[in-house]
């Protein structure tokens, strides 16, 4: 009895040890046929929103865009007086993304668009120029009285103030003033552009920063923004998208108020 039970055992593992072999074997198909159904639905999730109607009088929907701080600080306030005006029930969520993620996630639709200096995105999404930028020196009022002019003595003598984020795209001015030659004196540094204006205003430290941000802070504290006393070069603020996603009507018509938003700043 025992010698037939075992074999009876024997019997019934024997397909079922071969199966499961079967299936190790099969593991790359099995995950390109996976693959295949993540596709095949995006696809149908992509032919939804192509006919889909849109209405921005009516529509409720939040539209999530990758943005900085510094972005916010000029873009927000403008963008969200043209959706009062033209789409008064659309919200809008901005996210600070780490820019490793961003093309990830207009893949795949958590965010619909991102808005910045962001080079490193140029070939993996589609982009359009919203408007071209440069840097500034941005100083306190009595500093920026008592410097007179920038001059690269001056600048090269003065303390530092650095900005670097994770989150934003502006490495130009620093791998310039590298490919110069050109070696600061960096006192602080700092992922927020938001905490300059206080950091600086009653201070002798300088930074350098896109003149756009600079003009709003010098609107609203006792700072100044002087030339650079270097050539420095411009860089393009982009808006991206995920080509997955372009034939969407109510991403297209994100995409034209942004940029109609940017022509006025």
């Amino acid at each position: 009895m025992l010698g037939n039970t075992a074999l009876a055992h024997h019997v019934e593992l024997q397909p079922i040890q071969r199966r499961v072999r079967l299936c190790h074997g099969l593991y790359p198909c099995i995950r390109r046929r996976r693959q295949h159904e993540r596709d095949a639905l995006i696809g149908i999730g992509n032919a939804i929103e192509e006919i889909q109607s849109f209405d921005p009088r009516t529509d409720s929907r939040i539209f999530s865009i990758a943005m900085t701080d510094i972005g916010s600080l000029y873009f927000l306030p403008s963008l969200e007086a043209d959706f009062q005006e033209k789409a008064p029930r659309i919200g809008i969520e901005i996210r600070q993304v780490q820019v490793d993620e961003i093309v990830d996630q207009l893949a795949s639709g958590r965010l619909d668009a991102a808005v910045g200096n962001l080079p490193s995105l140029r070939g993996q999404t589609r982009s359009a120029v919203i408007f071209r930028e440069h840097y500034v020196c941005l100083m306190g009022k009595e500093q920026a009285l008592a410097i007179g002019e920038m001059t690269m003595d001056t600048f090269l003598a003065s303390r530092h103030v650095a900005v670097s984020s994770t989150y934003s795209g502006h490495r130009l001015a620093e791998d310039a003033l590298q490919d110069l030659g050109i070696s600061r004196r960096i006192v602080v540094r700092t992922p927020y552009y938001t905490a300059l204006p206080l950091l600086i205003s009653n201070s002798d430290l300088i930074v350098l920063l896109p003149s756009r941000i600079a003009r709003i802070f010098a609107s609203q504290t006792e700072v100044v923004a002087l030339p650079a006393p270097m050539e420095l070069p411009e860089f393009d603020v982009r808006m991206h998208w995920h080509p997955r996603h372009e034939t969407n009507p109510a991403l297209n018509w994100l995409l034209e108020r942004i940029a109609a938003v940017g022509r006025t700043l």
